[in-house]
């Protein structure tokens, strides 16, 4: 468990600090048009993040972790960072970057085309924070069981 809680920890604190990043460069502001494409490699930490944390899961005196094993780890550590997205983006959001979401709205509203309205709920804080959690466990479940099929395989 606690190998789950420190990966879980270190993942919210990936996408807290890959926001921060995105934010310094631009893609929040003026380059937000290629903010949906570039969040994409995200995948690369998050990835890594995961197979880290499910290899470490496992016990030294273990030459091969089972896929139940890997799994259930790669579950714990998702269990933890979606309980810690919430907080997450509410913190960048409201703090490190309070124009994010205002941004996001007006850009889908100028050069996407969408409604006002629907765009207002959209990017509001709270839909945003439900979409990143829901997004974020859906995710990390799927990353964890590619990756426990991946360390299950594995002769180490």
């Amino acid at each position: 468990m606690k190998i789950a809680i420190y990966y879980g920890i270190l993942f919210a604190f990936a996408i807290f600090i890959w926001a921060v990043i995105e934010s310094l460069v631009g893609l929040h502001d003026r380059y937000i048009q290629y903010h949906e494409y570039l969040s994409y490699f995200f995948a690369v930490p998050s990835v890594a993040i995961m197979f880290w944390g499910i290899r470490s899961s496992r016990n030294q005196s273990d030459s091969r972790t089972g896929f139940r094993k890997a799994f259930m780890a790669g579950l714990g550590i998702t269990l933890v960072v979606t309980m810690l997205c919430p907080l997450v983006w509410y913190v960048f959001c409201v703090f490190v970057n309070p124009t994010f979401l205002n941004n996001m709205m007006h850009y889908a509203v100028e050069t996407k085309g969408m409604d006002a309205q629907i765009a207002a709920l959209r990017f509001s804080l709270s839909n945003h924070i439900l979409v990143s959690t829901i997004s974020t466990s859906v995710i990390g479940v799927v990353i964890a069981f590619v990756i426990a099929i991946i360390v299950a395989r594995r002769k180490n």
